[in-house]
């Protein structure tokens, strides 16, 4: 069935985050529109709570206003950091883009506003836009990342018929790589008996690792009662019934979240770990990939994350050293809704290096005691290496005996 286009006007696009997160930078999401021709049996913005009017692959919704709505939003943007193209309840390089040029015109405001981007796609579409995103990385720093869960065509076109095929996606990692973006895959969601497999996970980072991208983070499924499941298990019946008693056990909990049985992720993460440590590719995105394009705290609390992830912390916010990163910009959050100033950031970076260097940071960002060294540690990296960032504050130097003058107090 061809898609229908219904034009809308948006009230807001820029979604803002209280936090970084670790996996794909995004300080602000887009979405252009809502519903994907990409058609992927198992995606997430099929599920109730997200409210995609119609038929989710064919009633596309365009929010023609985008680009105004984008404009005025950026204009009050404070801080450095990454706008997330990409993900949520639509693909920005969906076949609608070919008409609508929503994406591209949010390049160009990202752009001129100076701030960096990740884009992460199924599709080649994107390739019109490697000008733009020359141009970004040029002035900031642009990512390029696909949307990549396996090998198999046979599979790509069985469970996301309207995305670009697998070797299209990985030519084009290998031109952006070739243009000096920072390129990587998002290897997720690996799909229960079909992608999730030792040999098939072990295919997909070779041929990842041989296009050359900096990075590859693997994930597993998510099936959310209601609608979301009813597809994906309507898929795996129609095209792998043998598979569906299994599906069943593995979702038989129903948990809202759509998590699945708890002892398969543990054997996902074990396998995917191993599968990395062979391939010798990064789990998450590099630190100089995004080294001096975040506020200090945000910069800070993904190190945090990345460190858990390499000490073998499991799940997305469950250890210890995610947990600390969490709180570290929640605090910085809070503090930045105390002032309108366009320089609160900095403000608040160096408080965070003074809290730090008096020892009084766990005890004031509620932080384990123990962790204080580590946090420390990596805290007192990042400044050492950052100094010469325009965005930095000045305070960040290597003297510290008493809080920076903007300081009110240590609350």
């Amino acid at each position: 069935m061809p898609a229908r286009y219904l034009e809308i006007s948006a009230k807001s696009i820029a979604r803002p985050a209280g936090t970084v997160d670790p996996w794909f930078l995004g300080r602000f999401g887009l979405n252009l529109y809502r519903g994907c021709e990409h058609a992927c049996a198992y995606c997430e913005g099929r599920a109730e709570r997200y409210r995609v009017p119609g038929d989710f692959s064919t009633d596309i919704q365009v929010k023609t206003n985008a680009p105004e709505v984008l404009e005025r939003e950026l204009r009050g943007v404070r801080e450095p950091g990454f706008v997330l193209l990409g993900g949520g309840v639509c693909d920005a390089y969906q076949p609608a883009e070919a008409v609508h040029r929503l994406a591209r015109r949010a390049l160009e405001l990202v752009l001129a506003r100076g701030l960096s981007v990740h884009v992460l796609t199924k599709s080649a579409l994107v390739e019109r836009d490697l000008d733009l995103l020359g141009a970004i990385n040029a002035k900031g720093q642009a990512i390029l990342s696909f949307s990549l869960n396996g090998t198999d065509e046979r599979l790509r076109a069985q469970y996301e018929p309207g995305a670009s095929p697998f070797a299209e996606r990985l030519r084009l990692i290998r031109r952006a790589k070739e243009l000096g973006l920072g390129t990587g895959v998002m290897a997720m969601p690996l799909l229960p008996g079909l992608s999730d497999q030792p040999a098939a996970v072990a295919d997909l980072l070779r041929s990842v690792r041989e296009a050359g991208a900096d990075f590859v983070c693997l994930g597993g499924m998510t099936v959310r009662p209601g609608i979301h499941k009813r597809t994906y298990f309507a898929a795996i019946e129609r095209h792998h019934p043998e598979l569906v008693a299994g599906y069943q056990r593995l979702y038989a909990e129903h948990r809202s979240s759509g998590s699945p049985d708890a002892r398969y992720s543990v054997r996902l993460e074990e396998r995917c770990r191993a599968a990395l440590a062979t391939s010798g590719l990064p789990g998450r995105i590099p630190w100089r990939l995004f080294h001096g394009k975040l506020p200090l705290y945000a910069e800070l609390g993904v190190l945090l994350e990345h460190r858990g992830f390499e000490q073998g912390e499991r799940g997305w916010s469950g250890g210890r050293l995610t947990r600390a990163g969490m709180a570290i910009q929640l605090w910085a959050h809070q503090r930045l809704g105390r002032t309108r100033s366009h320089a609160a950031y900095r403000e608040v970076e160096s408080e965070l290096v003074w809290l730090s260097r008096m020892g009084t940071l766990t005890e004031s960002l509620g932080i384990e005691p123990a962790l204080g060294g580590t946090v420390g540690e990596i805290l007192e990296q990042v400044v050492a290496t950052g100094v010469a960032r325009p965005e930095c504050s000045p305070f960040l130097g290597s003297e510290a005996t008493s809080p920076p003058v903007s300081v009110k107090g240590v609350r």
